[in-house]
């Protein structure tokens, strides 16, 4: 998974790590609370992508600002496509319904193949993928994928992580990893997650 994967926590969902008492930020508790590299903050905060000030030879961040910061970056799924491929019909009906209710635009495919003749109709934004399927299996598919749409944010079901599908799989990372069975929040928070792999700063 990318760097900026993990960057964005939702609004609901920011670093418990970080005391809330704390008013200014140092780079470092900065990081904790964004899920990102300390060097990654101070380059955001040099450059101004963050509402950072400078004393002396530290940067620190106004908690209420970068809250801020972080809901305007935030993706909009009004119209934020996700496919979802599985042959399991139970999974496909359930992950559909969850993100549906979640806002977003979904459609489904229950092999490889089906996902592809979609995805070169209309390109989604993020793929949800099962990695066991007949035929065309996940890692195939990903592999298809990747040659067209290298960058986009793929997110692997499996039920076990260790397997070999799951080595096939890594070789055309970036994707997450998401073992089954999720939590039907989990889902939410990981495509959220990764949807900002598209977005520079987020």
């Amino acid at each position: 998974m990318t760097e900026h994967a993990r960057a964005l926590p939702h609004s609901k969902e920011r670093n418990a790590d970080v005391a809330v008492t704390d008013e200014l930020l140092t780079t470092r508790e900065a990081a904790k609370y964004l899920k990102l590299n300390e060097q990654t903050v101070r380059l955001y905060a040099r450059e101004q992508r963050i509402p950072a000030v400078r004393i002396g030879k530290r940067w620190l961040i106004r908690r209420s600002a970068l809250d801020a910061w972080i809901d305007s970056h935030q993706p909009s799924r009004h119209g934020t496509a996700v496919l979802v491929v599985d042959d399991d019909e139970v999974v496909l009906d359930t992950v559909r319904q969850i993100l549906d209710e979640a806002g977003f635009a979904v459609q489904t495919a229950h092999d490889g193949a089906g996902a592809l003749a979609l995805m070169h109709e209309n390109a989604p934004d993020l793929v949800l993928l099962d990695l066991k399927m007949p035929g065309m299996d996940g890692p195939s598919t990903l592999r298809e994928i990747r040659t067209k749409w290298d960058v986009l944010p793929v997110i692997i079901l499996i039920d076990h992580p260790d397997s070999d599908l799951m080595a096939q799989a890594l070789q055309h990372a970036p994707l997450t990893v998401l073992p089954k069975p999720v939590a039907p929040e989990k889902i939410v928070i990981a495509v959220q997650q990764a949807l900002r792999t598209r977005r520079p700063g987020g």
